[in-house]
């Protein structure tokens, strides 16, 4: 069977993300209204979630923006609500997050 590179062209009209284990930026305001930004990894990437390895914890319910390849032409940002929090290594959480 002869498969033209035709039948290999990339379909989809939105921007494709592809994440394993790569740092991506998350920002979010805390009780007293100041803006946080830092860098984080993102450990998974859904349709409706998103996994992050981060320094500190976050409650449940905060909201934060995650954006996917900072600084370049490819960047991207999204919502997320964390979920779930847990601690893997000391100083270290996975944070679970949807995203809305």
């Amino acid at each position: 069977m002869d498969q033209s590179h035709e039948d290999f062209e990339e379909r989809r009209q939105s921007l494709r993300v592809d994440m394993e284990a790569e740092r991506i930026l998350i920002s979010w305001t805390d009780g007293l209204g100041v803006v946080h930004t830092d860098d984080a990894i993102c450990m998974d990437l859904a349709r409706r979630g998103v996994l992050i390895e981060y320094k500190q914890a976050f409650t449940l319910g905060e909201l934060l923006t995650v954006t996917f390849n900072p600084n370049t032409d490819k960047q991207n940002s999204i919502k997320a609500q964390v979920c779930r929090c847990s601690e893997c290594a000391p100083h270290r959480f996975q944070v679970a997050m949807q995203i809305i």
